[in-house]
């Protein structure tokens, strides 16, 4: 990673993270981003409130300790001591000083650690996870639980047995980084800095990058001839029912440059859409051709067997009405579009 964090990809998406975990902190503590680090600010005494290193970087997991040291401090500071005891805690609990690691602490134990800490945070648009929840869980599968099964469950934690393991995956495809990623968090949540520095030493950056996959509309309308049995003859056992509509998710995925969970997640398609709060309209039904001439579609953030979306809560045109491959407007700047429109 470069020094020139302005310009990393997803920075906008870490500075929403940190806003969110900002709103998050307890009374009389807060959060401020100093540099690539992360530090608390507090009034201690009668020192003015001012920032104070806590040793977490400015990364989703530092913000995660971060966010939790700042409930720590709060509560120490309801205590009745001085400021030489608040220190010489602070430097050994909040900055890591002197700080000795747990070397008998098995990889059992150390997932344990991770995956409470997982199912107490809430996820990235702010909402409680619920273990049982298909999204949840396989956002804890997928993250976590997929790089951690490979580990020596009962073994104490060593760098060797962690890189053993990483050599599963070949270095340079997203696998290794999402392990190498999964593994770092495993250490640095159990307090084991030097197995941390260690492995932040090696790069995971990917470099191995699947082909995409591409079609044009004429390519998909001659499969689709195909398919429905126009330009050819079907099979006996061809369900064309089942055919049209799988037909009618694909080519909705085409035209609009939709994943396919977004579309089960569409809650326009015969009804319009309001605002909760406001009860102001937001998007007109999408058959509703007179007030929708431009099938603008309204994404939820749950499909319709209750896995949440993770692009949800937005309107989406046509790739086709924009001539652009892909266009994802704000809802702000929708409802404005809408209302030019409607009037």
């Amino acid at each position: 990673m470069s020094k020139n964090y302005n310009h990393e990809i997803g920075y906008e998406s870490l500075l929403a993270d940190f806003k969110r975990y900002q709103k998050q902190t307890p009374k009389g503590v807060g959060l401020t981003q100093k540099s690539n680090t992360i530090a608390l600010q507090f009034k201690i005494g009668d020192v003015n409130r001012k920032q104070y290193g806590c040793n977490c970087s400015f990364t989703l997991d530092g913000m995660v300790s971060a966010l939790s040291k700042a409930h720590k401090v709060a509560e120490k500071l309801k205590e009745d001591i001085g400021l030489t005891e608040f220190w010489e805690w602070y430097n050994k609990e909040i900055k890591d000083i002197g700080k000795v690691e747990n070397d008998l602490l098995t990889f059992r134990e150390a997932i344990a650690v991770v995956e409470d800490d997982f199912w107490r945070r809430k996820d990235r648009r702010g909402n409680k996870r619920i273990k049982g929840h298909p999204s949840h869980e396989q956002s804890w599968n997928r993250t976590y639980f997929e790089y951690y099964k490979h580990l020596p469950q009962d073994k104490t934690i060593t760098k060797k047995d962690i890189l053993n393991i990483l050599s599963r995956w070949e270095q340079g495809t997203k696998s290794y980084k999402d392990a190498m990623s999964a593994y770092r968090g495993l250490v640095r949540k159990n307090g084991y800095d030097s197995i941390y520095k260690e492995l932040k030493k090696i790069d995971s950056t990917q470099t191995d990058f699947r082909d995409n996959q591409t079609i044009t509309l004429e390519e998909f309308i001659e499969w689709r001839d195909e398919v429905l049995g126009i330009s050819g003859v079907l099979p006996v056992r061809a369900n064309l029912n089942v055919r049209e509509s799988w037909l009618w998710v694909l080519g909705m995925q085409i035209v609009y440059g939709l994943r396919i969970s977004e579309i089960f997640a569409i809650k326009n398609l015969d009804k319009s859409v309001y605002d909760p709060k406001t009860n102001k309209l937001i998007v007109h039904a999408y058959n509703d051709t007179k007030n929708n001439p431009h099938r603008l579609i309204y994404i939820g953030n749950e499909t319709n067997i209750g896995t949440t979306v993770k692009t949800g809560m937005r309107i989406a045109d046509t790739a086709d009405e924009l001539n652009i491959e892909r266009e994802e407007r704000s809802l702000n700047d929708k409802k404005l579009y809408l209302k030019n429109e409607l009037n």
